[in-house]
């Protein structure tokens, strides 16, 4: 072959590898694989170049710092392939800088050797500048055998991984071995001396770039993600997704592979490599995003999603890609809202009972007849308020009221006609009484109220004008008007005295009134009197 085929083809492969280079580069962050894949393609592209000057000008004739300039590249290589198979095999591995450092000594001291070969001749045979394997000196065997050496080691890592790794990573060992298959071949050739005046390696390196960045960034970059308890990830119930820096899937659980498809059918079989929002749902993803997000009835398919997504970051800090995290909360939400519904029936109904048992208890204080409070609350009430009156040192007056003739009522009207007169006169001490006064039938025609904070004088002129509304009032009784008067007992309460006292007090006083003569009220103990014929 001619030497400008040759220097084309050198062209060509320094091109593609310098194009992986710069592709593979802008992609380090998704894995630590990548970027060392691109530093290995680097040096292949610039091997490749100077390998494609040195055709034209001919290995004797080629300056001497071509040649520095081509080593560098060459003893670039055998390192950056061994890293590339750690990253490979490990996925939480990166390189440091001590490491760097030592891997950096051999190429060095090549180019070092090279650029001042006229002083000692260690690299060069004397007079010559070309390297042929008759013409190989001692550093050059050194450096072939450390270069071979690094290249062995990174070789049996990747086929240890091979044989021992995960069955589902062993394709992307084995095409990785596959692909060194062209540049060590070549190599050994030229070596051995069957191919002459010509060094192929950067070519094949070429193919193995070009095979691995398609391995690595197009089909299984996901395995080179470092992903902790891969196992636990696979076994939980909950979606879980790996997203690159580009939002494309990087890997997905069972779970997810599931939950997607029966979301929607029409997904290819093969779901890494597409974008997420293709996949799942529409969230808009940037290096900081972090949400937590529910999906009602998500595209109309009848599921609710809870979609949790989180930054991923390598162990240096830098952002790398996402996780997603979706768990199916259909039946959580329907399980929700039964209890939902069933809360607002037991809320409804503890209303209902509230109700009930407040009516009751209130029916159970009140009189059947007249609506008005009864003897078992006007008790009770006349114990708190005698209490209060006492706390506070507060005046409290207690008056007992009897409709007169009651009883020619009923004997000469009927019980109908008795009972509309004590309904209307309950319903004319309800309009006459003030807030916080309680009146109450005590039994039979007689009845009660209560006046808290009330002085006995306040309370008689209360009960002289309620005595005048009344005797001018009427019911109507066998179609003609029928009027009744009431007598009362007005008792004051005094320091000492029982609840029983102050109301037999009043009692007492209400028995003065009728003797002397009803329709008039009398106060119990000593003080002035207000009666009316």
């Amino acid at each position: 072959m001619g030497a400008e085929p040759l220097a084309l083809l050198f062209a060509v492969a320094a091109s593609v590898s310098a194009t992986v280079a710069v592709t593979a580069w802008r992609r380090r962050r998704a894995a630590s694989a990548v970027g060392m894949l691109a530093v290995v393609s680097a040096a292949i592209a610039e091997w490749s170049l100077v390998s494609g000057i040195m055709t034209l000008t001919g290995d004797g004739g080629a300056p001497r710092m071509l040649w520095a300039l081509l080593f560098l590249g060459v003893c670039l290589v055998p390192p950056g392939f061994l890293c590339l198979s750690r990253a490979l095999t490990d996925r939480g591995w990166r390189l440091r800088r001590r490491t760097a450092l030592l891997l950096a000594v051999e190429p060095l001291t090549v180019v070092t050797g090279i650029a001042t070969d006229p002083w000692h001749h260690w690299f060069f045979s004397e007079g010559g500048r070309t390297l042929e394997p008759s013409t190989y000196t001692p550093l050059v065997w050194v450096h072939l055998a450390y270069s071979y050496t690094l290249l062995m080691i990174a070789t049996v890592r990747v086929f240890r991984a091979w044989l021992r790794g995960p069955r589902s990573q062993r394709t992307l060992y084995g095409l990785t071995l596959l692909s060194t298959v062209p540049p060590t071949a070549g190599n050994l050739l030229n070596v051995a001396g069957v191919v002459q005046g010509v060094d192929l390696s950067p070519v094949g390196f070429c193919f193995t770039v070009v095979v691995s960045y398609w391995l690595f960034v197009r089909r299984s970059l996901h395995e080179l993600v470092p992903v902790a308890r891969q196992n636990v990830v696979d076994m939980i119930d909950d979606m879980v997704v790996t997203v690159d820096r580009s939002v494309r899937i990087l890997d997905l659980n069972p779970a997810a592979d599931r939950l997607v498809r029966r979301l929607s059918p029409d997904l290819p079989d093969r779901l890494t490599g597409l974008p997420m929002n293709e996949v799942l749902c529409d969230v808009s993803l940037t290096e900081g995003t972090r949400t937590d997000r529910i999906y009602a009835d998500y595209l109309g398919s009848g599921v609710d999603l809870n979609v949790r997504v989180s930054p991923m970051h390598d162990g240096r800090g830098d952002h790398i890609g996402w996780a997603v995290v979706a768990r199916d909360i259909t039946a959580l939400n329907r399980h929700r809202r039964e209890l939902e519904r069933a809360n607002a029936r037991l809320s409804e109904q503890l209303r209902t009972i509230e109700a009930l048992r407040s009516d009751l208890a209130e029916q159970a204080v009140r009189d059947a007849l007249t609506g008005l409070h009864n003897r078992r609350h006007l008790m009770d009430a006349l114990c708190r308020e005698v209490e209060r009156a006492g706390r506070e040192r507060s005046p409290l007056s207690v008056a007992v009221l009897d409709i007169d003739h009651f009883k020619q009522v009923n004997d000469r009207h009927g019980h109908r006609a008795g009972d509309r007169v004590l309904v209307r006169f309950a319903e004319l001490l309800t309009a006459g009484s003030r807030p916080g006064e309680i009146v109450a039938r005590h039994g039979g025609e007689e009845f009660v109220v209560l006046f808290p904070g009330v002085t006995g004088e306040h309370a008689l002129a209360r009960l002289e004008e309620l005595r005048r509304t009344v005797e001018a009032d009427s019911v109507r009784a066998d179609g003609r008007p029928l009027s009744v008067t009431f007598s009362a007992g007005v008792a004051v309460l005094a320091p000492g005295q029982s609840p029983d006292d102050l109301l037999h007090a009043a009692d007492q006083a209400l028995y003065a009134a009728k003797r002397g003569g009803r329709n008039r009220i009398e106060r119990a103990g000593p003080g002035p009197s207000t009666a009316a014929a």
